[in-house]
């Protein structure tokens, strides 16, 4: 998923807003202010606002800051992180991964790989059911599943279901429903046929856009919403308001009522800020700026409550190769070779950023020993100009890099002027208009943050490179990077798998439609006594294993 303003990441336009102590928030793919799709946006004034000066509650209570309100509550409409921490709260998937990226079993209480590793048989736990105590069966499962399939409105992150038979060619309209090798085998078996063998299909199972919806929820929208609202997750919505929403922990929940009986979930604190809220005991666990967390350490009341959280995300550069100059390799080279991609990232503020190796973060399963990474060779970048015909970047035409305002921006800008003699132009935008552009008409030159669907190399390669994938913002098509994933999704051992992914990063490395620009992680504030407060491998915190210790 694309990651989420984030507090780890400062931006930087010409106005140098880092300098201002602005920042992004929660680098857990994208927080998005203004809320879309199931009518949330009528829900807004319901529930009490949030008051700073407000008492900590029980403790059987705990204060989270997120700072945003998701952008849906639909699991096959939400695509960032932002709305992902929140989903994943309301609504399970069939599995679950945990911090040491093992896939753990969640409304599945087991499944089996048949044929040859072509099938994969979930086994859902039995008496599942969803908040309001009616029935969650398979057929919810397939229902849930083929939602986020459906051509008229596919979800953006509908790619993770490739793997299975006939599902990409429904989703792209060309194939029907009952083609797509997802079946209801009985109220307790859901069979999964796959196109090719694939290891990793229950760690996508994982994922919050594959959680399970109850079959209601396209004709009763008011499932989404507090009082009527229906889920299969810890938690259900109870109030929302401008500033924040309130989870009530599910009776019916497969594991067990959680622990903590409320959330409340802060969106907006208004004009306090985290430290200080989280210092007064308003706040029980927060995301903090890198600048915070850097002295933080070695104070002796916060320092304790310190957290750092790796995040499975990769920062990256790329083109729209549809269109010139940058359907034109060397053009791309040239921008490859001609910045000082790994110098302008350790002269970043932020110390945990780490210049990118690959397109695979450090931690995710498939992480490559060798180095993909982008290479500055001056030489290299302006013979490759000239092979694109604009020696020195003369006659290069005019181009606008547009992202949401990064720290990286400034400092690409100028090393292109000053390294190879062009000229670009540069715009900041929202989020939302930008999203919306890179999935409609991509901008020649732009920017992605993307954090983990799922552990598995393949969410960063094939979903995000593979032709006509969705999130594929490029438009960059390779016969060759496609045999390669599929070859990866389909080896028989780990290291014939590792050796595909690596084919298809030195494929990336050479005909750079995208740069791989850095990865991260993030600080945090956790109260004392709070357990489990620990991110998994998507970097998702699970309310319902959350404590307070006696």
């Amino acid at each position: 998923m694309p990651a989420a303003p984030d507090h780890n990441r400062v931006p930087v336009g010409f106005d140098d807003l880092a300098r201002q102590g602005r920042s992004r928030l929660g680098r857990s793919r994208r927080v998005l202010i203004v809320l879309a799709a199931a009518g949330l946006a009528s829900i807004l004034a319901i529930g009490s606002s949030w008051h700073p000066s407000a008492a900590v509650a029980a403790r059987n209570n705990v204060n989270i800051y997120v700072g945003g309100q998701a952008a849906s509550l639909d699991p096959a409409i939400q695509s960032d992180a932002g709305s992902a921490q929140i989903v994943s709260q309301l609504f399970e998937s069939l599995t679950a991964v945990d911090s040491s990226e093992r896939v753990q079993p969640a409304l599945a209480g087991s499944w089996q790989t048949q044929s040859d590793g072509k099938r994969v048989v979930f086994h859902l736990r039995p008496g599942l059911q969803f908040s309001d105590g009616s029935v969650l069966n398979a057929a919810a499962v397939v229902s849930s599943w083929m939602r986020v399939l459906d051509p008229a409105h596919p979800s953006q992150l509908a790619s993770l279901l490739d793997a299975v038979t006939g599902a990409r060619a429904y989703r792209e309209g060309t194939g029907q429903a009952s083609a797509v090798g997802i079946h209801a085998a009985g109220d307790s078996e859901v069979d999964v046929d796959l196109s090719s063998p694939a290891d990793d299909f229950p760690a996508i199972a994982s994922s919050p856009t594959l959680a399970i919806v109850p079959p209601s929820i396209d004709t009763k929208p008011s499932v989404l919403l507090p009082g009527s609202f229906v889920g299969s997750g810890g938690y259900v919505l109870t109030s929302m308001s401008q500033t924040q929403m309130t989870l009530t922990a599910n009776s019916h929940y497969w594991a067990g009522k959680p622990a903590i009986s409320t959330v409340h979930v802060i969106t907006d604190l208004g004009t306090a800020n985290q430290i200080d809220e989280f210092e007064a005991g308003r706040l029980d666990y927060t995301p903090i700026y890198q600048q915070d967390g850097t002295w933080i350490g070695y104070d002796k009341t916060l320092g304790p409550s310190l957290r750092l959280e790796p995040s499975p995300s990769i920062e990256y550069y790329g083109f729209n190769t549809s269109k010139a100059p940058f359907s034109d390799v060397h053009v791309r080279r040239a921008f490859e070779y001609g910045i000082n991609w790994r110098r302008i990232v350790a002269l970043q503020s932020n110390p945990l950023l780490v210049s990118a190796t690959g397109m695979v973060p450090a931690g995710v399963p498939g992480h490559s020993t060798t180095d993909f990474g982008p290479v500055f060779d001056l030489a290299k970048a302006k013979a490759e100009l000239a092979a694109a015909g604009y020696p020195n970047g003369k006659g290069f035409p005019k181009i606008t890099l547009v992202t949401i305002g990064q720290s990286l921006d400034g400092p690409i800008v100028h090393q292109l002027h000053d390294n190879l003699g062009i000229d670009i132009s540069y715009r900041a935008v929202d989020w939302t208009t930008y999203n919306d552009s890179l999935n409609t008409d991509p901008p020649a030159f732009w920017w992605m943050d993307w954090v983990a669907d799922y552990p598995g190399a393949n969410d960063f390669l094939g979903l995000l490179l593979g032709s006509g994938q969705p999130n594929n913002y490029s438009h960059w098509a390779n016969p060759t990077f496609d045999a390669a994933i599929s070859t990866a999704l389909s080896a028989s051992s780990a290291a014939a798998t590792q050796q595909a992914f690596d084919q298809a990063q030195s494929i990336v490395l050479d005909q750079a439609p995208v740069i791989p620009v850095d990865y991260g992680a993030g600080y945090a504030l956790a109260a004392t006594g709070l357990l489990g407060a620990i991110p998994n491998s998507s970097g998702l915190l699970r309310y319902a294993g959350l404590a307070w210790a006696p």
